[in-house]
């Protein structure tokens, strides 16, 4: 008889979309999102409202876990006013004694320092109310039943980017964070059931590349199993494809909106 291999136990998961703009905006949230109520992954700088309008104090005291792809503002400038609210808000008071756990590349604590200044909103790295991450990729760690991978992807070179790996309940959800195509994407996205990538789109004629463009998108769906979804965010809005036009298995994301996967 053949071997036989335990059958794979997954549940639907969700994805609220914070935002899905590049840091030039043109009217639309800096790109953000919320992974099954608890893992925000970056932090642009409306995410307080945005959680707001997503569930109110109580969609902002379950927040866990936050993954900051990299140092850039639109990726992090939210975290001051999330952290006054978890320390002085009602989320506070929903929240209880559960600490905040923060990951993001070295140097993460110092550059929110840097934005916050003082204020106690931001503790000392010692402080038990939150755990600070900020590993050098690639290595794991766990947070409750969460299990995270950081892997270091090509972004500005003059600042360490990272991409994650979530497994949350038998899933995989792979976050690119800001990168241009390397192969840390293609790392990020083995195996995953949904890759939230993005595509802020090709270089000003003679500069080097920081970020994907439709091309690369597109060929990394071909090269990609069906089953992986791919999800598209940080991109300008002004410059998408229609989505009449986007293959199969490509998804813009939107400001708002919610992804369930089963």
């Amino acid at each position: 008889m053949g071997a036989t291999h335990p059958v794979r136990q997954v549940r639907p998961i969700r994805l609220d979309c914070l935002g899905s703009g590049f840091a030039f905006s043109h009217g639309r949230d800096w790109s953000g999102f919320v992974l099954d109520g608890r893992v925000l992954l970056d932090a642009p700088p409306q995410t307080l409202a945005a959680l707001y309008r997503l569930g109110g104090a109580e969609a902002v005291a379950q927040i866990e876990l936050v993954l900051l792809s990299h140092l850039h503002a639109d990726h992090i400038l939210g975290m001051d006013l999330l952290l006054l609210e978890l320390e002085q808000g009602a989320a506070s008071r929903l929240r209880g004694e559960r600490p905040l756990a923060v990951a993001g590349p070295p140097g993460t604590h110092s550059r929110l320092r840097g934005i916050v200044g003082r204020s106690d909103r931001l503790p000392e790295r010692a402080d038990p109310r939150i755990v600070w991450i900020e590993d050098d990729a690639p290595s794991r760690f766990a947070w409750g039943d969460l299990e995270v991978e950081h892997i270091e992807v090509a972004h500005d070179p003059r600042l360490t980017a990272h991409g994650y790996r979530v497994h949350l309940d038998g899933r995989v959800v792979a976050y690119t964070g800001d990168t241009r195509m390397c192969p840390a994407v293609d790392a990020l996205a083995e195996d995953a059931d949904v890759l939230i990538v993005e595509c802020a789109g090709a270089p000003r004629e003679g500069a080097v590349a920081t970020h994907l463009d439709w091309p690369e998108v597109y060929a990394l769906r071909e090269r990609l199993p069906a089953r992986t979804r791919i999800l598209v965010t940080h991109y300008d809005h002004l410059a998408a494809p229609a989505v009449e036009a986007l293959p199969a298995g490509i998804v813009l994301a939107e400001d708002g909106r919610t992804y369930p996967f089963d």
